[in-house]
């Protein structure tokens, strides 16, 4: 599509978000546009600097994506009629200059929307939607965290002052639409800001007035030992490192294939590489038993039928975890599995039953080992877009929240909640109210894989820049300073809070990373910006490695 002019209301972005719970600040009639015969439609002013709008989607109450027939049309976002009852958030990715390009949601200042609410064909203007919904967030969580006895900055009661007057303004400009959206950006920069720094202050406040005094895991993937080892890969990583994971794919392109044919094992690499970690006094977690992904899942495995699997995961815990014995006494039992890495493409009844046979089989074979069930993509995106992992979806698909739930409910026998947090194109305030959600299960949470880029690509994509000018992701274009600046601030939010016993980076080298440039140490295993944060963040907190 050819570009036009922000006046002719360009829709740019592309994937984003999840539905906020908040409490309304103001009325939202100042916001309407115009009202046609038709469905509910957004209206939105994008930045010059924003791609094509390709893509929006809608939560449910609970903030999991679903699937609907949501469309971008010259009009605008168009929610349909045909959700009638339903309430829903409208979700996409949104650049804010001066913040970034961010994943955001218009949830009608937390009431939601609902077509039966409104005229058919009511007009909103996206932008004060925005704006609305995060000042209203900001507004219950600051409220929130002040009767905890949180007592906030200057800076933080100001920002937030001037994003609440930007909004008042903006919603007295009435259909004078350029202007309500530029009023409204301006809000929404300053909630942006301020939430964060919301969020950064009730951490270390709660840090400071409420010292832990168990053990937390600050770990990292092991992998990279056996290709970029060296004497300064092996001080790095042991004078840092608490905790550790040591990966087990079936198939893998890494090193020699671990299981080239079923029940045969080269255990040579793992063994080295557990050894190595047993030296040095770092707890290691096993991981995944079971991770059935069409990059992993060798054709001999993928053509099981449901009854041979079963069997087979009883072999292959049993196989893995005899061999280990208490050298591993941490496993991650199955990964991605709610309805994203499943490429036999199984029910929700018989991912349960395979999910619980492998708890229930590692207890058995080893009551000790603790069991992990990881979980990746948080916010559950490819619900809405009806794709598993390289597959077109057969039914509605589940967010890893939904899936946990129902493996709960479902009496699946697990110890630990894993949750991958890379990047995740958000600010801090969406990643803390991800983790209350996951809290209400009452389990304990590992960050199982977490990472950013130092530079040079896009963590979100891993994908090399090719315009610098283009939309930065967070607050400016990723070096190293940022990367370590997230770092810390991520690692401050997730270590205030007691429910977090593990945070693992992922990768520890800039050698053949996960994330380009992502690692904590460059290729020649000299340490970059975010190394030193780490330590002196661990240094700070107690938990250093003595």
């Amino acid at each position: 599509m050819d570009s036009i002019n922000r006046r002719n209301f360009l829709f740019r972005g592309s994937l984003a978000a999840a539905a906020l719970s908040l409490t309304p600040s103001i009325g939202r009639a100042s916001n309407i546009l115009a009202q046609t015969t038709g469905d509910l439609i957004f209206k939105p002013f994008p930045h010059p600097w924003m791609k094509q709008m390709s893509f929006a989607y809608l939560t449910d109450e609970l903030e999991d994506p679903f699937k609907s027939n949501i469309k971008i049309s010259q009009d605008g976002i168009v929610v349909p009629a045909e959700l009638k009852e339903s309430r829903f958030s409208v979700n996409t990715q949104w650049f804010v200059e001066g913040f970034g390009n961010v994943s955001l949601a218009a949830d009608n200042g937390g009431e939601l929307f609902s077509i039966k609410d409104f005229n058919k064909g009511t007009q909103f203007n996206f932008n004060y939607e925005l704006a609305k919904s995060r000042t209203a967030r900001n507004n219950r969580v600051m409220k929130q965290y002040q009767k905890m006895g949180t007592v906030f900055s200057p800076e933080v009661n100001h920002l937030n002052a001037l994003s609440l007057e930007l909004f008042e303004s903006a919603g007295k400009r009435g259909k004078d639409e350029e202007t309500v959206a530029n009023l409204s950006d301006k809000a929404l920069l300053y909630a942006l800001h301020a939430g964060e720094k919301i969020e950064l202050e009730h951490a270390e406040w709660n840090i400071m007035m409420n010292k832990r005094l168990d053990k937390v895991y600050f770990g990292c993937e092991s992998r990279q030992y056996i290709w970029a080892k060296s004497e300064d890969f092996v001080k790095r990583f042991s004078e840092l490192m608490t905790f550790a994971t040591s990966t087990h794919y079936i198939w893998d392109s890494w090193y020699e294939l671990f299981e080239p044919t079923e029940g045969r094992y080269n255990w040579g690499i793992k063994d080295n590489i557990v050894e190595w970690l047993t030296e040095n006094n770092i707890p290691i977690q096993g991981r995944p038993l079971f991770w059935f992904h069409p990059t992993v899942t060798p054709e001999w495995l993928k053509n099981k039928n449901f009854d041979e699997l079963k069997k087979y995961v009883e072999n292959h815990t049993y196989n893995l975890l005899n061999h280990y014995g208490d050298k591993i006494l941490q496993w991650e039992v199955v990964n991605e599995y709610h309805d994203w890495a499943n490429i036999h493409n199984h029910s929700e009844a018989q991912i349960l039953e395979i999910t619980k046979l492998a708890c229930d089989r590692t207890k058995e074979i080893n009551p000790k080992v603790v069991r992990i069930i990881n979980n990746c993509c948080p916010w559950a995106e490819y619900a809405a877009m009806g794709r598993m992992s390289r597959m077109d979806a057969t039914r509605p698909l589940r967010s890893p929240r939904k899936y946990m739930a129902d493996m709960i409910e479902g009496g699946v026998d697990f110890d630990v909640l894993g949750i991958q947090i890379y990047f995740p194109q958000r600010d801090l305030s969406d990643i803390v109210r991800l983790l209350e959600r996951l809290e209400k299960f009452n389990k304990p949470i590992y960050i199982t894989e977490i990472g950013a880029t130092a530079g040079g690509i896009s963590p979100n994509t891993n994908q090399p820049f090719k315009d610098y000018n283009a939309p930065y992701e967070w607050h400016r274009q990723w070096d190293e300073d940022l990367q370590a600046d997230w770092l810390e601030q991520v690692y401050t939010l997730y270590y205030a809070r007691n429910t977090i016993k593990a945070i693992n980076w992922y990768d520890f080298s800039d050698f053949r990373p996960f994330i380009t440039n992502g690692g904590l140490v460059k290729e020649d295993s000299s340490p970059k910006k975010s190394y030193y944060r780490m330590k002196e963040l661990l240094q700070k907190w107690g938990q250093a490695k003595t």
